[in-house]
């Protein structure tokens, strides 16, 4: 009777840990024409949204295999490929009116930044030294809003929106940037700290690699998530110089169109990501191998984008035609620079290719091309 007992129980154990371990036949087919969609994307912005759909489907599978560090791994992904290009659309539109005449748009610029911002927060690599600089910044912000009249970030991105819940949702990210920056600030030793959490961050990431998954995955992965930290803080940097070019706007009714191009022209750099070495790639391919749900997609998640659409990114081609100038033939100019901007991005999407150039006369100093 008590070896029955014993072989039930197993059999129960075995069962059980079959069904936590196991992906649900519906789960399994939403993933891959997730990532069918990812593999067949031309664009960076299909590429995150792919990339989101699959963070999802793992989020809501934590305990099948690799789930947590699908869910982790591709949410930064996402962030990468999608954060610049969001936070150049949201100066880009500023640097067009060049001034914010209303909450309405005050907080359809602030809510791209505060997203990216929010997104990266949420995967666990700000540093101390960025929370002090992200925290200046928007108090400050703040501070000019309120002598302009306008509400503060979490009131205008709430209003602008519409969206349900966002405004709690930003006050608490930004009550969490306020608590780090302030142990931060009393912390004997910035740099200890910074080391601390960079640590803390490698360990966690790390600890989601599969087991037995040998030298090629444990060998180089500090490396690789050491690059990932030093890209998001690279980013939280860009982040506080955004806020900044926003409040000085506010408060001095001028857009700095010279300080803009210095952000345009990094964020343009971050767009790439930072898994772009050898050592990075063969580090995703030996990974790869010990994911069996991510199949035949895998390789392209953790490619760089250019290399997946023939090198270039149609959605990052710009001339800047919001910042032409020319006096009296401002007018005309810009109509110009539309045109050959939408002629060079259609080129792009129809052959992968670039050849044209923005008009040497009619572009702005942000021009992509």
């Amino acid at each position: 009777m008590r070896h029955f007992l014993i072989g039930i129980m197993a059999w129960v154990l075995s069962c059980g840990l079959a069904l936590a371990e196991d992906w649900p036949a519906g789960a399994k087919a939403d993933m891959n024409a997730a990532g069918e969609r990812l593999r067949t994307a031309t664009t960076s912005t299909e590429r995150a949204q792919a990339l989101r759909e699959i963070e999802a489907i793992a989020k809501a599978h934590p305990d099948a295999p690799e789930a947590q560090l699908l869910a982790r791994t591709l949410g930064q992904k996402a962030t990468m490929e999608a954060g610049p290009k969001a936070m150049l659309g949201a100066l880009s539109d500023l640097a067009t009116s060049g001034n914010i005449p209303d909450a309405q748009t005050y907080g359809d610029i602030l809510a791209p930044l505060m997203d990216t911002i929010g997104k990266m927060a949420d995967e666990g690599t700000l540093l101390p030294q960025a929370a002090i600089e992200l925290d200046g910044a928007i108090s400050a912000l703040n501070d000019a809003a309120k002598k302009a009249g306008l509400p503060d970030v979490a009131a205008a991105i709430s209003q602008a929106t519409g969206i349900e819940g966002i405004g709690e949702k930003t006050t608490g990210l930004i009550g969490d940037i306020a608590k780090a920056a302030e142990l931060a600030r009393d912390a004997p030793d910035l740099a200890q700290m910074n080391e601390a959490e960079t640590k803390k961050f490698l360990e966690n990431m790390v600890a989601l690699l599969p087991k037995g998954g040998g030298p090629a995955i444990s060998g180089p992965a500090f490396g690789v998530f050491t690059e990932q930290v030093g890209w998001a803080n690279e980013m939280f940097g860009e982040s506080t110089k955004a806020l900044d070019l926003v409040g000085d706007a506010i408060e001095t009714g001028q857009f700095d169109h010279a300080a803009y191009a210095k952000i345009e022209e990094r964020l343009n750099d971050l767009s790439k990501g930072p898994w772009g070495s050898d050592t990075a790639k063969n580090f995703f391919k030996s990974l790869c191998k010990h994911i069996p749900i991510a199949g035949a997609w895998c390789d392209d998640a953790f490619q760089a984008v250019e290399e997946l659409v023939a090198g270039v990114d149609c959605d990052a081609i710009t001339c800047d035609c919001g910042n032409v100038g020319g006096g009296l033939l401002s007018g005309p100019n810009t109509v110009t620079c539309k045109l050959q901007e939408e002629s060079i991005i259609g080129e792009c999407v129809s052959t992968k290719k670039i050849t044209l150039t923005c008009d040497l006369d009619a572009k702005g100093p942000g021009a992509s091309h």
